[in-house]
């Protein structure tokens, strides 16, 4: 079985899993994320999850929110 890396405990709560051919992209683009279609979004778009398709979807919000409880706007 060939190696993937070394796992280091820090924390009860918290692992660090390390492997020589993982390589950080700091910068990445919704399009190279695998549940998020966005293709012919435009202007005014949300993010929206679509639990029928099971991915995020660029589109029109429909929900109307009540009342924001909470944080600064």
């Amino acid at each position: 079985m060939p190696d993937i890396g070394k796992v280091t405990v820090f924390q009860p709560n918290r692992t660090t899993i390390t492997s020589p051919n993982y390589k950080p992209k700091p910068n990445v683009t919704l399009s190279e994320i695998n549940d998020v279609y966005t293709t012919d979004v435009q202007d005014g778009f949300s993010l929206v999850y679509s639990s029928a398709n099971n991915r995020y979807e660029m589109k029109v919000a429909t929900t109307v929110l009540a009342s924001l409880d909470g944080g600064l706007f």
